[in-house]
């Protein structure tokens, strides 16, 4: 048996990429350890932990909430966002929780367009658990105005005000749900972050054209199964530079693999995991 074991949990977690690019990593680095998928329900969350207390866990949805109630320690990443995607065992016993979204979005938004949200004007298609994790990011990092799109407006106004509450510095604009308002929305923002799962399947529309998009702008989809995304598509035809959440999904696993050992991962090596097989 390995000497270390690591896992992701979630219900279900039949397509997660992680344990690809985490044993790839291990391997890279000489590691004796191995990462798993394990399908865990809620209220199974506490005693599936004592197989994983030699590594970690990762914790995907529906359980990110539950795994921040059972923490011991919150570190301020999990405190901003109140949910939790990383657990670690600490040498006395305790558990502590930690999110790496934000920093995986920060990481790869740098890495692949060049740039982060400071100064930026943003807009966040999506207001559910992934486009709220963004805009708080992107609010908290400097933006100079965070705009929110989603088609109902329930959980964009309660989103607007978050934000209100944890970046008072910066405007929050609400988008109402047609695509005439959300194509001037889209125009007007220097970074737009698509954060619904429209683009999972190559075939899914998306309900703005190349004219919602200009050059210079930066398009970034969440979306890391599909290379090219739709709202990619349509925004490469208006000279947009853009890219797909793989990097994301990369460095916020890199985060969580330094924040159980201490060590650099080879991101190399996970990278090539999911886009080569190797």
């Amino acid at each position: 048996m390995p000497e270390r074991r690591f896992a992701v949990f979630g219900h279900p977690v039949a397509h997660s990429l992680s344990p690809a690019m985490h044993n790839a990593n291990f391997r890279a680095l000489g590691l004796d350890a191995v990462y798993e998928r394990r399908d865990v329900v809620e209220a199974d969350l506490a005693a599936n932990l004592g197989d994983f207390r030699s590594g970690g866990v990762n914790c995907t949805i529906p359980l990110k909430r539950a795994a921040y109630d059972i923490c011991d320690r919150l570190d301020e990443s999990a405190r901003r966002f109140g949910v939790v995607n990383t657990l670690r065992f600490d040498a006395g016993g305790g558990l502590t929780g930690f999110n790496t979204d934000g920093i995986g979005f920060l990481r790869d938004l740098e890495e692949s367009l060049g740039c982060s949200p400071a100064g930026r004007s943003v807009l966040v298609f999506g207001c559910g658990g992934a486009g709220r994790a963004i805009a708080i990011t992107c609010a908290c990092a400097g933006a100079r105005v965070v705009a929110l799109a989603n088609r109902t407006p329930e959980r964009m106004t309660a989103l607007a005000a978050e934000l209100a509450d944890r970046a008072p510095g910066v405007p929050v604009r609400q988008t109402s749900g047609d695509a005439q308002a959300w194509t001037a929305a889209c125009r007007d923002a220097d970074l737009v972050v698509q954060c619904t799962s429209l683009g999972l399947h190559d075939g899914d529309p998306f309900p703005l054209g190349a004219d919602a998009f200009h050059r210079g702008q930066k398009v970034y989809d969440l979306v890391y199964t599909t290379p090219v995304t739709p709202i990619m598509r349509a925004a490469q035809a208006a000279g947009a530079a853009t890219q797909n959440g793989l990097g994301m999904l990369i460095h916020q696993g890199a985060a969580s693999f330094t924040i159980w050992t201490g060590l650099q991962a080879d991101l190399a090596a996970m990278r090539a995991a999911l886009t080569t097989g190797r």
